[in-house]
């Protein structure tokens, strides 16, 4: 049943995206870039900047022997420089205003430690810690 549930779940994640992506650049002709649709792109880029920054931070394709609170550093800041810049081109709140750029740093922040904190527990309960888990990887791979 596990496995029934989590295949549904990522088709639906996959058909949900394909839909909005679809649709919206089907609707730019039609309204222009309104503010909406420009959310709507944003996010999509922002999911796909996050997705290749965790390959980049969390794999050991390209980074290797790093800790794993260098790699969330790492992925903080690099996640953080790509949101922000993100969020500076769709214009997602007055970029002058000193007032929402402290706001929207202080969520990510907290987003990142709830996810950080998340992903400890979840270790913790699985392998012991992200580095056990690799070590395991590594040495299921023969490495």
């Amino acid at each position: 049943m596990k496995s029934i549930t989590k295949t549904i779940a990522l088709s639906t994640c996959l058909i949900f995206t394909l839909f909005m992506l679809l649709s919206t650049v089907v609707a730019l002709p039609f309204t222009g870039l309104t503010y909406g649709l420009s959310i709507t792109l944003c996010l999509f880029v922002a999911a796909l900047a996050f997705s290749l920054l965790r390959a980049l931070w969390f794999t050991d394709r390209l980074i290797r022997n790093l800790t794993y609170p260098g790699r969330i550093l790492g992925f903080g800041v690099t996640a953080f420089v790509a949101l922000a810049a993100i969020a500076w081109i769709g214009r997602w709140f007055p970029v002058d205003n000193l007032g929402a750029w402290v706001t929207f740093t202080t969520i990510y922040l907290v987003t990142l430690l709830g996810f950080c904190i998340g992903y400890q527990i979840y270790f913790k309960r699985t392998v012991g810690s992200f580095d056990a888990a690799l070590r395991s990887y590594h040495e299921r791979q023969g490495r």
